[in-house]
């Protein structure tokens, strides 16, 4: 019986040393400390985009756009081959709208990243150093997206160009706000749309909310001949190069609370998908509220 005691309790001690160590020890993901209840700051913007600025690992400064379509952390550029600790041996492929070839990176992983007072403990950073997105973008490195929702609730001002982090559980709905209903697919936040193409002719679609897009509508389509036939051209760049389609104007497009009219729209081929986004065009009219805990956006236009 004694030896069975000694094993009990030297596994309690073991126990208790993990959860006091735990303590102590940040949890992966980004928060707020203790005693800062929301914090806002002003950011700049290219071609429309939000502009973040980022500091990873105490000492390397970036810029790196908001990006709801994005899972991770993504920084562009042979600079920053050299700056993180990364496993060569497993390539991270992944692909984005455009007509070029997927993307290869490398992972590193238990980084530290803070956006002033938002502080970052273990996050997952995705290096591509053959490839510069942004090099005619000025200061811009990558893009930040998912991780930095998880625990938010995001306020986006793009008339004032100001950003506002609060903790999402302890957050609710502001008046004046329209509220919508949000499902998280795939890291990307999503709404149920109707898109008019005609004043007879509308089609359902799941509507994602992308702040890394400086288009309005833009529609993806397994038949895009079914939209009638057009001459295309670029209506943007996207992870994988030119974004080529149609540009039209739809008459109606219609989320929950919200009807949007004469919509600026591109229509562009797809191999697997039947869905639509909003990008900046659409959204720098409105203030919006994105919280992905609690399933919900807000939306309310700058002029109400």
């Amino acid at each position: 019986m004694k030896s069975i005691r000694v094993v009990f309790g030297s596994i309690f001690c073991l126990l208790m040393l993990h959860i006091a160590a735990s303590a102590y020890r940040p949890a992966a993901g980004f928060f707020l400390p203790d005693s800062i209840h929301s914090m806002t700051l002003k950011y700049r913007t290219v071609k429309g985009l939000i502009v973040l600025p980022v500091t990873i690992n105490d000492s390397i400064q970036v810029n790196l756009i908001l990006d709801t379509g994005c899972r991770n952390l993504i920084l562009f550029g042979r600079k920053f081959r050299n700056l993180f600790r990364v496993d060569s041996r497993k390539p991270i492929e992944f692909s984005g709208l455009g007509a070029g070839a997927p993307l290869t990176g490398t992972l590193s992983l238990g980084n530290k990243v803070s956006i002033n007072d938002v502080l970052g403990h273990q996050i997952p950073v995705v290096v591509v150093p053959n490839s510069n997105l942004f090099s005619n973008y000025h200061e811009v490195h990558g893009v930040i997206g998912y991780d930095i929702f998880l625990k938010f609730e995001i306020e986006l001002n793009p008339a004032e160009k100001i950003i506002t982090f609060r903790p999402a559980l302890k957050s609710s709905v502001p008046e004046g706000y329209t509220r919508v209903p949000l499902q998280i697919k795939d890291a990307k936040p999503i709404m149920r749309s109707e898109v008019y193409m005609s004043k007879q002719l509308s089609r359902t679609l799941e509507l994602m909310i992308d702040t890394g897009s400086s288009l309005g509508l833009l529609l993806k389509t397994t038949n895009i001949g079914e939209y009638g036939h057009r001459d295309q051209k670029v209506l943007g760049i996207g992870f994988n190069g030119p974004i080529s389609g149609y540009a039209t104007v739809s008459p109606k497009l219609k989320v929950d609370g919200l009807e949007l009219y004469s919509v600026a729209t591109g229509i562009v081929s797809s191999n697997w998908h039947n869905n639509a986004s909003i990008g900046m065009e659409i959204l720098k009219d409105y203030i919006v509220i994105l919280n992905y805990c609690k399933s919900y956006a807000c939306f309310k236009r700058n002029d109400a």
